[in-house]
């Protein structure tokens, strides 16, 4: 419980510098190494592949795809909603949100973050439309994301926690 506490006591500084840090290489994929902590090429290929097959889960509106790249206790926070907390709650958030619009998006990694062994951050940047199914509207989409991502044992990275807003402007 210590080493999960002292990691998001990490995770928290590493947010609120990750701006200032990256803001001149946002147009470049970025890997810091945390002390103690190896960036492989092999971490980051399986990193690139998760955030990759969850970019093709919304782009298909694939419920099942989309939780099954989640822990069995991961956490959806989106914005304007309430906390989907584990994954029978983030499988109804995927649910409600595809019956709602169809989704276009690029995503672009802006930074992989080792913070231990079976634990890393991913900040990234996706864009491209979104659908309104209701009336079949298409509008420009424009996300910032964080992911923060558990291995479980030998099992493949999986979503812990994910939060995005839009960095488009709300109109006046």
């Amino acid at each position: 419980m210590q080493r999960l506490t002292s990691t998001l006591a990490l995770l928290s500084a590493l947010v609120a510098i990750a701006p200032a840090a990256t803001a001149a290489t946002d147009a470049v994929t970025a890997t810091v190494a945390i002390p103690g902590t190896v960036a492989s090429q092999e971490l980051r290929s399986q990193i690139e592949n998760l955030i990759k097959s969850y970019e093709r889960a919304l782009n298909t509106s694939d419920i099942v795809g989309a939780a099954s790249l989640y822990a069995d206790d991961g956490v959806l926070l989106a914005p304007d909603g309430p906390t989907a907390l584990g994954i029978d709650a983030v499988r109804e958030n995927y649910a409600g949100t595809f019956k709602a619009i169809g989704l276009n998006l690029n995503f672009k990694i802006a930074e992989i973050v080792p913070l231990a062994k079976d634990w890393a951050m991913v900040r990234s940047n996706s864009n491209g439309s979104v659908e309104v199914l209701s009336n079949g509207a298409i509008v420009p989409a424009a996300f910032q994301e964080l992911f923060v991502l558990r291995k479980t044992g030998s099992g493949p990275w999986k979503i812990a926690r994910y939060s995005f807003s839009s960095t488009l402007q709300a109109p006046k």
